[in-house]
């Protein structure tokens, strides 16, 4: 602008000096003078104005958090009508072969064969089942600091866990929605939270409080972390060490930069909304993020606490060296470590590995007697890894190859036990119908193939085998799924 005005001055200097020589009483150049001098003022004042909105928004960044400076507009949409809305609906059809029948009601049952018919879990080697589940989510930011969300879940069906033991699992509960098991289906609140986040430092705190899942917040993927676009079984979709919480009140604190971020976050254990602090899932988790030979990666580490009672070794063997006169107590809480790795390591090509410990000393859930002791936990270490390749090799963008291979160490108290070795041999005297079993460690291995049929369609064939099935002697069982997603 100062330029602006310098050449409209020397303007106005040579049309005075040409009207004192040539136009001096011509009334068109006097009003072409005024006119310029007009012009001259408007400017120096748009100039003025300037300077001071440039010296206001000086001032505002001074004043704004960093990272945050943002003018606000009156031309703004108000939050109600910014909220996103997102569904998806998958069908999950599975085949079960091979199962070993005998194995799997024994195991249900502690170890003792079942009573009648009644007792049965699992009645046939090869069985077809079915389910199906709908999520609907909003989403909605009041600002660039405050947002909210929520997730409704419905389901019906049938899922095999039910009755096929194993450490490693067949199919995630959020894609057979186990606690709505029904023939109609329920709907459920799986998550309804606030959340709001602070710039600190070089990065951000977040914090986050509501109903909550907490599996979201660490344990996290690249490649192996959603079970309605990659690995179907548990053991790929989070680490089957650790006793997650299931979808209740929690908070959740996280300090986040560019390269690493540290989340506590805290989870009511028993779900049940009453003593929320009686019974907590706690876990740490520290996440690197690095370019390795140019390529992203991702490192967790965490640490975890489980509230709730768990019935120990040494009860179990109290119980049995007192021919069942003493009753096992069941108060101890679980906790352990954990890890997850995933890293690419050519254009298209991932690899991930996840690692879990928990105390051994812990059975798992003691109800009444040996019909009702869950050993869903009968190993002491748990490990999965695999490969992904993206359909971009093959000029398939959106498509996707999975392979996961998972291993559970099964600890020395559970062989014991279901070997009838030391003190666990007076079971098989206590209690006729008691059997003894090999124990072995278990296996598990899980190929997809995920093939884009349009722009809100997938279909994914799956194959599962499991050697030694919940840490017991056998070949195993193969599951062959189909699994189909819409989302919009």
């Amino acid at each position: 602008m100062k330029r602006v005005a310098l050449l409209l001055t020397f303007f106005l200097f040579l049309t005075g000096m040409g009207s004192g020589l040539v136009w001096a009483s011509d009334p068109e150049v006097e009003e072409l003078k005024r006119m310029l001098r007009q012009v001259l003022e408007e400017n120096r004042r748009l100039a003025e104005r300037v300077s001071e909105l440039e010296r206001r928004l000086a001032e505002y960044e001074k004043r704004a958090p960093q990272g945050e400076v943002k003018v606000e507009t009156s031309q703004e949409k108000p939050w109600y009508e910014q909220v996103e809305v997102g569904l998806s609906v998958a069908g999950l059809l599975q085949s079960a072969i091979g199962v070993d029948k005998e194995l799997a009601n024994l195991h249900a049952h502690g170890g003792r064969e079942p009573s009648g018919e009644a007792d049965l879990v699992m009645r046939d080697e090869n069985k077809a089942y079915a389910a199906a589940a709908v999520d609907l989510d909003f989403s909605a930011e009041f600002s660039d600091r405050d947002r909210a969300y929520v997730l409704l879940e419905m389901g019906s069906g049938k899922n095999p866990e039910s009755e096929i033991p194993s450490f490693s699992g067949i199919v995630d509960e959020a894609l057979s929605m186990v606690p709505v098991e029904t023939g109609d289906g329920d709907v459920r609140v799986s998550e309804a939270w606030y959340e709001r986040d602070w710039a600190f430092g070089n990065g951000k705190f977040r914090f986050r409080f509501g109903k909550i899942d907490i599996t979201t917040e660490v344990d996290q993927n690249e490649y192996a972390n959603d079970e309605n676009g990659q690995f179907i079984s548990p053991v790929f979709v989070n680490n089957a060490a650790v006793e997650w919480a299931s979808y209740s009140f929690g908070m959740v604190a996280s300090y986040e930069t560019e390269r690493w971020s540290l989340t506590l976050s805290y989870e009511d254990a028993d779900s049940s909304w009453d003593n929320l602090f009686d019974y907590p899932f706690l876990v740490g988790q520290l996440a690197v993020s690095t370019e390795f030979l140019g390529r992203p990666g991702n490192y967790r580490f965490y640490v975890w606490y489980q509230g709730e009672k768990h019935l120990t070794w040494d009860e179990l063997e109290d119980y049995f060296a007192s021919n069942g006169a003493l009753t096992p107590e069941n108060k101890d809480p679980a906790w352990g470590l954990g890890v997850s790795f995933d890293q690419e390591v050519a254009e298209g090509v991932g690899v991930f590995f996840r690692y879990g410990w928990r105390d051994d000393d812990l059975v798992g859930y003691w109800g009444s007697d040996l019909t009702d002791l869950d050993f869903s936990y009968g190993f002491e270490h748990a490990f999965s890894g695999g490969l992904s390749l993206s359909g971009k090799l093959w000029g398939r963008l959106e498509d996707e190859i999975g392979i996961g291979l998972a291993l559970f160490l099964v600890s020395d108290d559970y062989e014991d036990y279901w070997e009838g070795k030391g003190v666990y041999a007076a079971r098989l005297n206590m209690d006729p119908h008691m059997h003894r079993h090999e124990a072995r460690d278990e296996w598990h291995l899980e190929l997809y193939y995920r093939f884009s049929a349009g722009e809100h369609l997938s279909l994914t064939p799956d194959f599962q085998y499991t050697w030694n099935p919940a840490g017991l002697k056998d070949d195993g069982f193969w599951i062959f799924s189909l699994r189909g997603v819409w989302e919009y």
